[in-house]
């Protein structure tokens, strides 16, 4: 199966697995999810992970511009990876029998945690097919 990372009020690819936000605070799309489910037939997302997202001074700190991209992800990866390396793992086992979508507000996954995260899925887990979105 396959570990998709995509932004999270874009309408859901094909696939029928499960979405997973790994946002601190999906409030911003709430306001957007009876619309989402009446469009797209389905919740905006199927779970919550916050333990994956980036705390919200690491997450202000790179928007400011008081970090760039470089220092952003060993400093993302000390905060989440690492001490959330079992979870991933987890993610990572059940991206093997079916399809997972991590999900963020960022518009692209260039300078996105979402795809941070499905690489680190892909070291533990070789085998897994990524679609970064």
């Amino acid at each position: 199966m396959t570990l998709l990372t995509q932004q999270m009020h874009v309408k859901p690819l094909a696939s029928k697995g499960t979405r997973i936000c790994i946002m601190q605070n999906s409030c911003v799309f709430n306001r957007h999810l009876r619309r989402f489910e009446e469009d797209y037939h389905r919740p905006m997302y199927d779970a919550m992970l916050k333990l994956l997202a980036p705390s919200k001074e690491l997450k202000e700190a790179y928007k400011k511009g008081v970090i760039d991209w470089k220092a952003y992800v060993p400093r993302f990866k000390r905060e989440v990876l690492e001490p959330q390396a079992e979870l991933i793992q987890l993610i990572g086992i059940l991206a093997l029998s079916q399809d997972i979508t991590l999900l963020c507000s960022e518009p692209t996954p260039d300078y996105c945690h979402r795809r941070l995260i499905a690489e680190e899925c892909k070291k533990y887990h070789p085998n897994l097919a990524l679609v970064i979105r």
